[in-house]
């Protein structure tokens, strides 16, 4: 029988196994490409700088100042914007180096993350794929090349570290956990409005994996989505005109479908171009955006949901019928469908950053069909044993 310390030991090892190859994933696939844009700036990158030099002078101008940005894209976003930027004047006088230092480390500590997540949902060998996949993925690089794209990464990162702090304080009952998770939630909030489905991702987590009675754990997410909800589009109005900001919506059940297979495609590596989208002319590759857009594709699509709908239903009234890694795969595909669905709604943006945080929870599926797929390896392995203890000792032969 293993003891409790060996079993420590090898969770450990198999952590420290993990961030290492977490690691290496990431230098592989981003290292080149990350050296190479080190010394150089975005044109966003000087509109933000004059802004903050000219804007922002303290910490309380960080939260009452609107961002560089108007119009269309007029938003609120105090500390990946505002703060971001006087931190970067203040402590590496708007050094490219600095801020594309900061960005990789933050999308690389969201791969650990995700780690830890996936540690929390499925055995400790395929856990180490979900990661490995996130950090990797080329359709993020924009994410770490431009400075301004620092409120995906921050956002995100709060997220995870919210849902992480949560699911952990559900599985061993300890409250502070939780309200260090809508603290999370609320500071993420402030670094891009697409937190809001923050509550939304944590109750299918609630849905799938914890006990009914245990609904009330859930309401504080939502009651601070409630109260910035009420409370953002006042700030908007107090910072900017009344026509800001202008954003183009279509709710298409067609259109919806398209634009949530684009995300999901730019998963795939070998569908993104290693190239800058913007030097390139494109927000999204073009050969994807056709692809997705496709009735074939609409339609495979739609299935897909359908078949996440299900397993969600599945994965709550019949649990024992999908087992941990069902229900891991459930909760990794609705994850995917729940963090894109701020963006699917834009009618005039496709923007390939956009599926960074539902590409976490594609990266979880997948790690949720390796760990069922080593459940059934260990079966077939095990049979011959237990069909020899199910017949009993042989007899002793005259």
């Amino acid at each position: 029988m293993t003891s409790e310390g060996g079993r420590s030991t090898g969770a450990t090892r198999s952590l420290w196994w993990g961030i290492l190859l977490v690691v290496a994933a990431f230098a592989f696939s981003h290292g080149p490409h990350l050296w190479r844009n080190l010394p150089k700036h975005h044109w966003e990158d000087f509109r933000h700088f004059h802004h903050n030099r000219s804007r922002i002078h303290s910490l309380l101008d960080c939260f009452r100042q609107p961002s560089a940005w108007s119009g269309a894209e007029a938003t609120y976003r105090p500390l990946s914007a505002n703060l971001y930027y006087l931190a970067g004047r203040t402590f590496f006088s708007n050094r490219a180096e600095g801020y594309h230092v900061v960005e990789a480390t933050t999308h690389l500590g969201n791969g650990m993350l995700v780690l830890l997540l996936a540690r929390e949902l499925l055995p400790e060998v395929p856990a180490i794929l979900p990661p490995v996949l996130f950090v990797s993925r080329a359709g993020h690089e924009q994410d770490i090349a431009y400075t301004s794209n620092f409120d995906t990464l921050s956002y995100v990162a709060l997220s995870l570290l919210g849902l992480l702090l949560f699911l952990r304080a559900r599985r061993r009952e300890r409250r502070m956990g939780e309200v260090g998770a809508v603290a999370a939630f609320a500071l993420a909030l402030m670094c891009k409005e697409a937190a809001i489905v923050w509550p939304a991702l944590v109750t299918l987590y609630g849905w799938i994996f914890d006990r009914a009675s245990a609904w009330r754990r859930y309401l504080a997410g939502w009651a601070v989505a409630a109260l910035w909800a009420l409370g953002y589009p006042r700030i908007l109005r107090a910072l900017y005109p009344a026509d800001q900001p202008r954003f183009a919506l279509d709710f298409h059940p067609a259109a919806i479908l398209d634009r949530y297979a684009a995300y999901l495609l730019t998963f795939t590596n070998s569908l993104v171009p290693p190239v800058d989208p913007e030097g390139a002319g494109w927000a999204m590759p073009p050969h994807v955006a056709e692809m997705a857009s496709s009735t074939f594709t609409i339609g495979l699509f739609g299935a897909l949901v359908t078949v996440t709908v299900a397993l969600v239903l599945i994965a709550r009234l019949r649990p024992a019928a999908l087992g941990e890694p069902g229900r891991a795969i459930a909760f990794g595909l609705g994850w995917f469908l729940v963090a894109t669905s701020p963006f699917v709604v834009f009618g005039d943006r496709l923007f390939m950053r956009y599926a960074y945080l539902g590409h976490a929870g594609l990266a979880l599926a997948i790690g949720g069909v390796a760990a069922a797929v080593q459940q059934r390896w260990e079966a077939v392995r095990r049979r011959p044993a237990d069909a020899a203890l199910a017949a009993g000792p042989r007899p002793a032969s005259a």
